[in-house]
């Protein structure tokens, strides 16, 4: 709970312009899931700019035991921009909670008065669950042994039977109870064979929350989203999702001295857990589908428009189809459209306008086809058909738009004129000036003067072209060498590639932005590394670079200080709360490190 109070004055002192006032409201904020047996805080809040608030009228909890409150509490910040200064209230009302029984409950509304105009908190609903007992691990072995075994890596799809090209929405997330997880390693998502596959929620940091977990309250982290579209029919087999789990676990060994006893000492335990593999069984689309079909399945609708109806030969238009609705707009293509053979017609322009819903894309997808008339006159654009599969009605469905009248009057033609031969022949097709007379009149000619082929460069160019090319040829050869063996190419350009990564981390490191920071100095580590030793990633364990250091003549200080960056590196990315940490230190270790290394091998 404080840590939302500071995170809302941080937010409020350091708003931009575009906030030139605060609104009243009147919020209350819980946890969404408790368990039967646990204590919380339920805090009612009401914010505005005047110091008017009155009249507060306390809610009444039948399904909950009040064990304290409301215990009231005022906090004032002060933002100033541009020499605007903006004061905002809170005053809060807080009640500490205990559930009386297990279901789902709504936390009973309460009021207040700000500034002459009554508020109400709006609906919150808390989630009430049965109590798990929480166990302890006597000894340092038992401990490790016990540690992450509430983890559960879940994979859940929106929907396990769907036809061809229907969406599915899969979501990864980590689930756990007590576990102090510090940070995650080897992510491995499913490569999604079968599917057509896009990521569609990707957090940057992890960030936990409470959910009901198989009737057990549960901190969830969302991992992943991705939309698939099935491709083929049949039983397509997910593979599951792994993980890494860096734990905390509390030493528990016998006290070896005296300050044993008033610290705590901690080691990390690694868990990999895996979630479980998921069946979606995909239909094939019926047959007898209409020529007009694409591949479109789910729900749209058509809308065909004309940039113009009336216009004069020679200029441009296009006539615009837009779909709209919900399904696989990434797999839609273009309708067909029969412009008259007067027309001159260009390639189609696809727009897109569709995002990810919770159920599949939506939004709409634009297909503009230009064309311009190279005759006046009076035609008729044939109508548009556009078909689609609809998975609620089972059945394919036809869109169609009418046929549209174009008025081309003539336009200006500034040049000669060709008949254009077309069915009606109802105009004339002007090409323009396209041919020039060739001028016949020699009378600004005058004689030339000595022949090139008497002049020296005559004989020098050939020379200097053969030089050249002997030059060229040695440095393509020298570098094909070069080239061919990949060992000494990896091992001088690790470097370069460091020193590029490195330069990438500093711009974040200014930038103010931690994750990206600590990603691309962990990058930089690590591909210099494997570059240096000329080894393969997937072989870059701890053992093995000490191992390849040390018989390289590096220092053992020198392989301790590089596994120590890598540790603080992952522990900053896949941190649930990322901290900043030292990180002008660790940019400086990276540096020196590096350079130590260059120096030795």
């Amino acid at each position: 709970m404080l840590r939302s109070r500071l995170i809302f004055l941080f937010a409020v002192f350091f708003i931009g312009a575009g906030i030139s006032h605060a609104q009243p409201e009147f919020t209350v904020d819980a946890p969404a899931v408790v368990a039967s047996d646990e204590v919380f805080n339920a805090v009612y809040t009401a914010t505005a700019e005047k110091d008017a608030f009155s009249g507060f009228v306390p809610p009444q909890f039948p399904d909950f035991e009040v064990l304290a409150g409301p215990m009231s509490s005022t906090m004032m910040s002060t933002n100033i921009f541009n020499g605007k200064r903006t004061t905002v209230r809170q005053r809060s009302y807080t009640y500490t909670l205990r559930p009386l029984k297990e279901g789902k409950f709504i936390l009973p509304a309460a009021s207040i008065m700000i500034d002459g105009r009554k508020y109400e908190t709006p609906e919150t609903v808390v989630e009430v669950v049965k109590a798990s007992g929480k166990g302890t691990s006597s000894g340092r072995t038992d401990a490790r042994a016990s540690a992450g075994a509430d983890l559960v890596l879940k994979m859940d799809v929106s929907k396990t039977e769907v036809a061809v090209g229907e969406p599915v929405m899969a979501t990864i997330k980590l689930y756990c109870q007590n576990s102090a997880i510090s940070g995650l390693e080897d992510v491995r998502f499913p490569s999604f064979n079968g599917f057509w596959s896009q990521e569609t929620d990707t957090p940057q940091n992890i960030s936990f929350k409470r959910e009901n977990y198989g009737g057990k309250v549960y901190n969830s982290a969302l991992l992943r989203k991705f939309m698939l579209f099935p491709q083929q029919s049949g039983e397509i087999v997910i593979d599951p999702a792994e993980i890494v789990c860096l734990i905390q676990v509390r030493d528990n060994s016998p006290a070896t001295s005296f300050f044993d006893d008033f610290f705590d000492t901690y080691q990390t335990v690694r868990k990999r857990v895996a979630s479980e593999a998921v069946t979606v069984r995909v239909k094939p689309l019926p047959g007898g589908a209409p020529a007009s079909f694409t591949g479109g399945v789910g729900k749209f609708d058509m809308k065909v428009a004309l940039s113009t109806d009336s216009l004069k030969a020679h200029e441009a238009s296009s006539l615009t189809v837009t779909v709209s609705g919900d399904g696989n707009f990434n797999m839609l293509e273009a309708p067909d459209v029969t412009l008259p053979p007067e027309f001159e017609s260009y390639d189609v322009k696809k727009t897109d306008g569709y995002k990810a819903g919770p159920d599949g894309f939506t939004g709409k997808k634009v297909f503009e086809y230009p064309f311009i008339p190279r005759s006046y006159g009076s035609f008729t654009l044939p109508g548009v058909e556009f078909s689609y599969y609809d998975v609620s009605a089972g059945r394919y469905r036809t869109l169609k738009a009418p046929q549209m009248k174009v008025e081309v009057a003539k336009g200006n033609a500034t040049g000669p004129t060709v008949v254009q031969p077309g069915i009606n022949k109802q105009g004339v097709k002007t090409i323009g000036e396209d041919i020039r007379y060739i001028a016949v009149d020699g009378s600004g000619l005058k004689p030339a003067g000595r022949s090139i082929a008497e002049s020296p460069f005559m004989y020098i160019v050939p020379v200097a072209i053969a030089v050249l090319s002997a030059a060229v040829a040695f440095v393509i050869e020298r570098r094909r060498k070069l080239l061919g063996n990949a060992a000494v190419v990896r091992n001088r350009r690790a470097r370069k590639a460091a020193r590029f990564r490195l330069r990438n981390a500093d711009a974040f490191l200014r930038e103010g932005r931690p994750a990206d920071f600590y990603r691309e100095l962990h990058r930089a580590v690590y591909g210099y590394i494997a570059d240096k030793l000329m080894l393969p990633v997937s072989d870059l364990s701890r053992d093995r670079i000490t191992m390849e250091l040390r018989s390289a003549g590096v220092g053992d200080r020198t392989a301790g200080d590089l596994l120590s960056l890598l540790d603080t590196c992952e522990q900053a990315i896949y941190s649930p709360e990322n901290q900043w940490g030292d990180a002008k230190s660790a940019y400086t270790l990276a540096e020196n490190v590096i350079s130590q290394i260059e120096n030795t091998i």
